[in-house]
């Protein structure tokens, strides 16, 4: 499986990371926010995944070099990063990741019987114009997340009871 980095035909960013072989390659730009996959190649008018997609998604699509680029829908445990259309103009937003109160679980059924506990905050998500200015937001708070797991990890010195001496 090869693993590079190289320009973004479409900004022209060196921030297009290519993951995978001939047949599994993924090709996402980390700057301009779109992806392309094995699936996405040749043109709008016959790729059948890319008639698939919704109306929204196929109107923010490019064509290039060969292939369709579609904008990027990253879904982390921090929250989610995604585009969004803002006064008819393709932006990026982020929405944290929420603990669900208790209270309010009910309303959240997860089709299995139990409720979800926690929901990507769409409704208080931040907007960006573009995708880089969303990545460092997810960057910092991925690094975060790290360091607050690193200290849940990292075992907590306990005082010792030891029986005092008596001088004899």
């Amino acid at each position: 499986m090869d693993n590079m980095i190289s320009n973004c035909s479409l900004c022209e960013e060196k921030t297009m990371h290519i993951i995978g072989d001939d047949e599994t390659k993924m090709m996402q730009c980390i700057h301009c926010g779109y992806v392309s996959t094995q699936s996405f190649i040749g043109d709008m008018e016959t790729n059948e995944a890319y008639k698939k997609l919704t109306t929204e998604m196929q109107s923010w699509s490019k064509e290039d070099n060969g292939r369709i680029w579609i904008p990027s829908i990253m879904t982390l445990p921090i929250g989610m990063l995604y585009p969004i259309d803002k006064d008819d103009e393709m932006k990026w937003s982020f929405a944290e990741m929420k603990d669900i109160p208790k209270e309010e679980q009910k309303n959240y059924p997860d089709g299995n019987g139990g409720f979800y506990e926690r929901m990507y905050d769409t409704d208080n998500a931040i907007i960006y114009d573009e995708f880089f200015e969303g990545m460092l937001v997810v960057n910092n708070l991925m690094k975060l997340a790290a360091e607050k797991q690193n200290e849940q990890d990292t075992p907590k010195p306990q005082k010792l009871k030891l029986p005092k001496l008596k001088k004899g």
